[in-house]
């Protein structure tokens, strides 16, 4: 008793909702994994971070993101250490994030576990001579952990740690049995803020120390670049007004169906904006789209507590660190 006319408009109705529609399975179980990821992160934001990280690689989002938002949350996050790590990260007693030495970029877990089960079994350890002849992990291991900073609880900064386990060698020759606890090098240069947060990053893709960013605002603010944070002031930055910003890229994707538009998201180290970018847009600042870190100029779009970027122009500051006379205009 149907029209033909009517059952074909329903029947294009629900063809369009094919094309973005889900399905209401997966509506139901999507909506159960936000509800209870959300009360998660709501009440053990520790614990919520520790296992994001340790489920990597996963999402949009890398580890130095994940702690940016925890620790915006409350969360205490202390550093990847030697006596302290485990492969994965892990809660400490006192509810703060220990981040694991899965973060150390080369370190296998096979030797992570070997250094884990020695701290367990004999205590703390103050010598990395020691560590490494007890643990049996690679003297690989030891170099990556070094140059990630990891021996801090040993009284060791990164350059004495690296200094101490240039001595350690694989091979079991006779020689480097006899190997004595190195004398502390006492003519190491220091390294500046900015530097250890660049070996941090190269180490482990993240810095507790720092944000890259941070070392570039005093030249950002002179060329009139905000913080991302002034984004969600709408008395600083009100609807349609011009403003630039600038950090490194955590998100970039072009969904097939939002016609040509891409989205990236920006972090420096005072939170993220979100950009979006028109075709033409991209099309004329391809290169610069792909950098690593990156300047945008354009119009603040405000929708009740979204708000965007709209980009008319980008900029790469990916030479920034190298090519200290680069002019931001």
């Amino acid at each position: 008793g149907i029209p033909r006319s009517f059952a074909e408009r329903c029947f294009e109705q629900i063809k369009g909702f094919s094309e973005y529609g889900f399905p209401e399975s997966h509506a139901a179980s999507f909506a159960l994994l936000v509800y209870a990821s959300a009360w998660l992160k709501c009440h053990h934001p520790s614990e919520f971070a520790a296992a994001l990280i340790n489920s990597q690689p996963m999402g949009f989002y890398a580890p130095a993101q994940i702690i940016r938002d925890a620790k915006e949350h409350g969360v205490i996050v202390r550093p990847i250490d030697i006596n302290h790590s485990n492969w994965d990260c892990t809660i400490e007693p006192d509810g703060s994030l220990r981040l694991g030495m899965r973060l150390v970029a080369g370190v296998r877990e096979k030797d992570a576990r070997l250094i884990r089960t020695a701290v367990e079994s004999h205590g703390h350890f103050s010598s990395l001579l020691s560590l490494w002849r007890t643990s049996q992990a690679s003297a690989a291991a030891f170099r990556r952990l070094a140059g990630a900073d990891a021996f801090v609880s040993m009284g060791l900064s990164r350059q004495e740690a690296l200094w101490n386990a240039r001595l350690l060698r694989d091979d079991k020759l006779p020689l480097f049995e006899q190997v004595e606890e190195p004398e502390s090098e006492a003519g190491l240069p220091a390294l500046s803020p900015r530097a250890q947060v660049s070996l941090d990053y190269q180490a482990t893709g993240l810095s507790l120390k720092s944000h890259p960013m941070r070392f570039l605002r005093p030249r950002l603010r002179g060329a009139k670049v905000r913080p991302c944070e002034d984004l969600r002031d709408a008395r600083q930055c009100p609807n349609d007004c011009q403003i630039a910003v600038a950090g490194m890229v955590l998100v970039r994707q072009r969904p097939g169906t939002a016609s040509g538009v891409t989205f990236m998201t920006l972090e420096d180290e005072t939170g993220v904006a979100n950009l979006v970018i028109w075709r033409h847009v991209y099309e004329r600042y391809r290169r610069q789209a792909r950098a690593g870190t990156v300047l945008a100029r354009g119009k603040v779009q405000r929708e009740g507590e979204v708000v965007h970027l709209i980009v008319s122009r980008l900029q790469s500051l990916d030479n920034t660190v190298e090519t200290r006379s680069r002019n931001f205009h």
